[in-house]
């Protein structure tokens, strides 16, 4: 029988320094008391080398590591490529542009350049009119038109790039610098003359009278020869085409300024509409609790009078350097009062020697009572106990975000996101640290982000919220890092005022005090 508790030499004559190098000897083993019972064969060399290496470190207890982990998980890395994106955006653009300036400069030049044969449009200009003609004159005249068309087309040249405030020439000046050129070509000019008026077509030569819009019935009627093809340098041509296209860009530009200057008026007017509604709608809140308020205290008290000036109401629900402001929102609820609220009824009375407008709320019927009491969203109770394998034991941040709140699709009306927050903070009634809540009305989770004052306040609405019930929906929570939270919510960092339920109602408790109630006559019975 083999013994692991190998104790002095022995019969085998082992060294006890060498077997134990990390251990006790056996003498310490026998000094040890009776109670402390060591084995040898778990005490080896490897065995302590790993104890010192997983004790040597601080161990966190599960649940503040698990907290950690969550927060390694959630933190989100840097990214670098929003200046890299920006730049590509915009030379994409400088790109586009570009070619959309050359495009259209390439299209303002075109048609300014001269043909290869001087500009002059003539397919056959030798017809049977002038077919009995010789051959040299033939070449006289095609030399005349040549000439004629290039000192037209200089002369419109220099008139467009602004040279010249002279855009055409007389006949007479005409047949001057042919003479000028030669005698045979001023022989030849009425010949050439006679052709372009006959000849019906674009030839680069218009023939012109005393107007512009002049109809010519014989040759005679010309008075002034013009180039239908200036003849301009790529300086001037490239000049124009610059100033065409920048003068239609910034057309185009003014166009895009006024569009978005426009679409900016209407969403401001949109905006500005849709928050004077919200603020209309919250002043009607405001004026049904004081109202309903006014109410409860004159059953209590019947010395008081059942209604209330309006100007008294407005002047309790509106501070005096806000009024003249908000005179257009408190004119809206009162109209809103007037054709929508059965409860809120509109007399006049005389008090003090004046009559006034007043309101009295007219108190429902017991049955409708009940149903208005009874709210659409309750807490139903704890789904679970809270452990240390559900709840860390201690916080690490003040801020926490709850999940399984509600369901966007299923809402209604534009205020329900405030019955989320009064849940809330009637289930954490007994919590003074709550200072910002934010409902998250497009999340599909059904997320409201919370904010306490301290990391103790938030470890306590956290007992208070997670693994509860709130129509019918499971709600879970979490811990958020603070530096988190305000980044999403910047105007949080400011708020340290403690949030408290605006009625001492606790209508979403009222399923828990059903069941208590219930629970409790039950016992009784």
């Amino acid at each position: 029988q083999t013994n692991n508790h190998i104790g002095g030499g022995g019969a085998l004559g082992v060294d006890s320094s060498r077997i134990f190098p990390n251990s006790l000897p056996p003498s310490a083993a026998v000094a040890a008391p009776g109670s402390l019972r060591i084995n040898h064969s778990n005490h080896t060399g490897a065995n302590h080398t790993y104890l010192q290496n997983a004790y040597g470190k601080p161990k966190l207890s599960e649940p503040e590591e698990e907290l950690l982990q969550q927060f390694k998980r959630e933190e989100v890395s840097p990214t670098g490529g929003f200046s890299a994106h920006y730049l590509s955006m915009f030379l994409l653009t400088a790109a586009c542009l570009f070619f959309l300036i050359l495009g259209l400069t390439y299209l303002g030049m075109r048609g300014t350049s001269v043909s290869e044969d001087g500009g002059l449009s003539i397919k056959n200009p030798f017809d049977e009119t002038f077919g009995t003609i010789q051959e040299n004159e033939k070449n006289l005249m095609m030399n005349t038109l040549y000439k004629l068309h290039d000192r037209l087309a200089q002369l419109a040249g220099d008139h467009e790039c602004g040279s010249s405030s002279q855009r055409t020439l007389s006949v007479q000046e005409a047949a001057a610098y042919l003479k000028n050129l030669g005698p045979e070509y001023e022989d030849m000019f009425n010949m050439s003359l006679q052709w372009i008026f006959e000849n019906g077509k674009d030839v680069g030569i218009r023939c012109v009278g005393y107007g512009p819009d002049e109809q010519l019935t014989n040759v005679t009627d010309v008075q002034f020869l013009q180039s239908t093809r200036p003849l301009m340098s790529f300086w001037c041509r490239f000049r124009r085409a610059f100033i065409t296209v920048t003068h239609r860009l910034l057309l185009l530009c003014l166009g895009v300024v006024m569009v978005c200057v426009v679409l900016r008026y209407m969403k401001y007017r949109w905006t500005k509409e849709e928050e004077e509604t919200r603020q209309m709608y919250d002043m009607v809140i405001k004026i049904i609790d004081v109202l309903r308020s006014h109410n409860e205290a004159c059953q209590e008290n019947k010395d008081l009078q059942p209604f209330m000036p309006i100007p008294h109401v407005r002047d309790s629900l509106i501070l005096p350097h806000d009024r003249k402001r908000m005179k257009k929102i408190w004119d809206r609820a009162v109209d809103f009062l007037a054709a929508n609220e059965s409860r809120v009824r509109t007399e006049t009375r005389r008090i003090g020697g004046a009559d006034f407008l007043v309101w009295r709320w007219i108190q429902p019927s017991a049955s409708c009572d009940k149903i208005l009491v009874i709210p659409s969203k309750v807490w139903q109770g704890q789904a679970f106990h809270l452990d240390r394998r559900n709840s860390p034991p201690n916080s690490l941040t003040p801020c926490l975000k709850i999940r399984n709140m509600f369901d966007p699709v299923m809402e209604i009306g534009d205020q329900w996101h405030l019955a989320i927050q009064e849940a809330i903070l009637e289930k954490c009634s007994d919590n003074d640290g709550i200072v910002h809540i934010a409902v998250d009305k497009n999340s599909r989770e059904g997320c409201v982000y919370v904010k306490c004052l301290s990391p103790e306040y938030a470890g306590k609405a956290f007992k208070a919220l997670h693994g509860s019930w709130f129509d019918g929906k499971l709600v879970t929570v979490k811990y958020l890092r603070l530096d988190r939270y305000h980044h999403r919510f910047p105007h949080a960092l400011t708020c340290n005022t403690p949030l408290k339920p605006s009625n001492k109602h606790m209508n979403s408790m009222s399923h828990l005090r059903l069941r208590t109630g219930l629970a409790n006559s039950q016992g009784g019975s």
